[in-house]
């Protein structure tokens, strides 16, 4: 049966199509019941006038009046009450917000133990559910059946539609706002991010009123074509030139938003194993989906004979295939994040194939160390492929995490060396004649301090050696940390082109079809996850908003403040750097009279030193043995401060147990 459309349109029906179109006329007459009555023209509206929760004059959480004609659906007012908690945290009408200064008259935190907590929010619901609207509880109250009898079947509907008053929920709400952590607060400093920036949270406000998933362009056209834009550009940023031309030299690379930087670390795992397995021939099947279109039919088998362009498949291919793989070997630094070694986990590795090179006193990895162990693997690989070697003795390298920004002393890794390492042992290998193909992927974890990539000032670039990420295979970052993103917002790069296409690719019929409109800009086959949130605009507005020079200005004002907290901490005979200061971390020592005294008793006087930050000279001389006794006295000191400042609700900063009991 046809359907005519004028003279230029005519849809084929099929006759099974029938109760498709049937159900969603009635779903689109149902929709549009519900919108009868509704004001929805003026129902977002947050102009200065914005109504109150009801029909009468009532005060608002922010503590304004306003007084409205208007009624809205339960569901709208209480949306409209949440808006209002939100942009309370942001100041006035006048324009001034928290961080103008009026933060560091409140606490960062509303402290409260466990059981206080548990016991004022999540309060057992009475048996007659009077404080049903009181309490954070999901228990429900049990009405009688002589009480639901007397009620008329809307009653009943009603009442277990909607558990509760808009203006009660709202209240629930509020308190969930009291009682968090004020992570914007000028004193909050115990994890690697803070105040969060308005102009990435409008954008997260309109993208989060879309309800999207950026796994197709069908679905998510806008979204997808702006994280393009954003991995195109931080793809030129750290793996290209800056003598380039527009569009003309665009990157031809791979990149994705993904949800946090253990999953983007995890990535990088697994997509240089697949590169080792393909390039070896122990995967046979790389997936190739570039949505092209093409015979949708053999698609599949077309792809079965494809491996990615940019793998090397030698004459050894064939004959791996008829063995074993190895063992695959990662290396990471004693200062990486622990993320690695649960990626190795999930990835099926031994836990000594995570092999753990050991830093220098500043945190950076030793490129000495990293070399002797690939030397020593190299030597346990002579003979492989003789049968009388069993396999699992046979370990080879294929992964190096270089750390950008470490956790706790914020630590930057020598890049351009730990490459050369590795291939320069990928090199010995032609020479050789080895009977697989090498190759070490060298990673670079940038969740903490790769937000470096914007600054313009040459002593950032060398300290972070943010222009040695060019050299390596991939890379990551979290705008949500130094730049303010919303949580959470990782960017993950790769320099090799279908990547991570052949590594994750799985071409599910219902999803990729690449006869869909705009299906050659799909993102969802580059990722093991199937939804996919809209992460990308938070960065983008971020960078249209501030430009690149503005982004960079912001970290570099932190380099410049952590400069004056050093000189500070210098001037004061209580304080002492505990370690080495990196541009974006400062680990120091509070020396109560008494343990300064015993110091001194000893004659180790705390040594203050007035180098700049990154100022490499003598830095391993000046560390000065803390005695166990001491050490373990002053662990106790760091302890003690940080639960009085948190239970005061004065401050929330970290310590670290586990740092060398050294002063410098």
């Amino acid at each position: 049966m046809a359907a005519d459309f004028g003279d230029q349109w005519m849809i084929v029906l099929h006759p099974s199509s029938f109760s498709l179109i049937l159900s969603i006329v009635f779903l689109l007459g149902w929709s549009c019941g519900i919108l009868v009555g509704r004001k929805n023209e003026s129902a977002l509206n947050f102009s200065n006038s914005t109504p109150s929760l009801g029909a009468n004059q009532k005060d608002c959480h922010d503590g304004s009046k306003t007084t409205t004609n208007e009624k809205f659906d339960g569901p709208t007012m209480v949306l409209r009450g949440s808006l209002r908690l939100m942009s309370s945290k942001w100041g006035s009408s006048s324009g001034k917000s928290e961080k103008d200064g009026r933060a560091c008259d409140r606490a960062v935190v509303e402290y409260l133990s466990p059981e206080k907590m548990n016991q004022l929010l999540f309060a057992k619901v009475k048996n007659n559910g009077s404080n049903v609207s009181d309490t954070f509880r999901l228990d429900e109250y049990a009405a009688s059946d002589d009480s639901l009898q007397k009620r008329s079947t809307s009653q009943i509907r009603d009442e277990t539609t909607n558990n509760m008053r808009p203006e009660s929920f709202i209240d629930l709400l509020s308190l969930i706002q009291k009682y968090s952590v004020n992570t914007s607060h000028p004193y909050f400093f115990n994890q690697l991010f803070g105040s969060l920036d308005p102009i990435a949270l409008a954008a997260e406000i309109v993208a989060l009123s879309v309800n999207t998933s950026v796994y197709t362009y069908e679905t998510a056209p806008v979204f997808t074509l702006l994280e393009r834009e954003v991995m195109n550009q931080i793809g030129k940023l750290v793996f290209m030139d800056d003598d380039r031309d527009g569009d003309c030299n665009r990157f031809e690379g791979e990149g994705l938003m993904i949800p946090g930087g253990s999953l983007a670390n995890l990535t990088a795992m697994h997509a240089a194993r697949h590169r080792w397995k393909v390039m070896n021939g122990f995967n046979n099947y790389s997936a190739d989906r570039g949505n092209s279109k093409v015979d949708f039919d053999v698609l599949d088998s077309e792809e079965e004979k494809k491996f990615e362009d940019s793998f090397c498949v030698t004459e050894n291919t064939v004959q791996q295939l008829k063995k074993l793989p190895p063992r695959l070997v990662a290396f990471v630094s004693s200062e990486a994040h622990y993320s690695f070694s649960k990626s190795a986990r999930v990835l099926g590795m031994n836990d000594e194939d995570l092999i753990v090179i050991p830093t220098h006193p500043d945190g950076r990895m030793d490129v000495n160390m990293l070399e002797k162990n690939i030397a020593m693997l190299e030597d346990e690989q002579d003979g492989y492929g003789d049968s009388n070697q069993s396999i699992e003795t046979k370990r080879v390298p294929f992964f190096v995490a270089c750390t950008a920004g470490s956790t706790v002393r914020g630590s930057f890794d020598e890049i351009a060396e730990i490459v050369k390492v590795c291939r320069d042992y990928e090199s010995r290998g032609l020479k050789s004649g080895c009977q697989y193909d090498r190759s070490i992927w060298v990673h670079v974890d940038g969740a903490w301090g790769g937000s470096a990539i914007f600054s313009s000032r040459p002593e950032v670039r060398s300290d972070t050696h943010m222009d040695e990420i060019k050299l390596a295979d991939s890379f990551t970052f979290n705008p949500h940390k130094m730049l303010g993103a919303p949580q959470q917002t990782t960017a993950f790069i790769v320099r090799h082109r279908n990547a991570l296409r052949n590594a994750n690719a799985a071409g599910a019929k219902y999803l990729f079809d690449p006869r869909k409109n705009g299906a050659e800009y799909d993102l969802g086959d580059l990722s093991y996850t199937c939804g996919r949130r809209t992460d990308a605009v938070k960065l983008w507005a971020m960078w249209k908003y501030y430009g690149r020079l503005g982004l960079g200005a912001r970290v570099d004002q932190k380099v410049d403040e952590l400069q004056l907290f050093v000189d500070e901490l210098n001037r004061r005979q209580s304080f002492c750097l505990a370690c080495k200061p990196w541009p974006f971390n400062v680990n120091f020592f509070y020396f109560p009279p008494r343990i300064r005294d015993k110091l001194m008793e000893r004659g180790l006087i705390p040594f203050h030193d007035n180098n700049r930050i990154g100022n490499e000279e003598n830095w391993v001389h000046r560390f000065i043995e803390v005695p166990e006794d001491i050490a373990q006295e002053l662990a106790e000191v760091s302890v003690t401060l940080k639960l009085r400042l948190h239970e005061a609700g004065e401050m929330i900063i970290p310590y670290q147990v586990s740092l060398r009991y050294n002063i410098i």
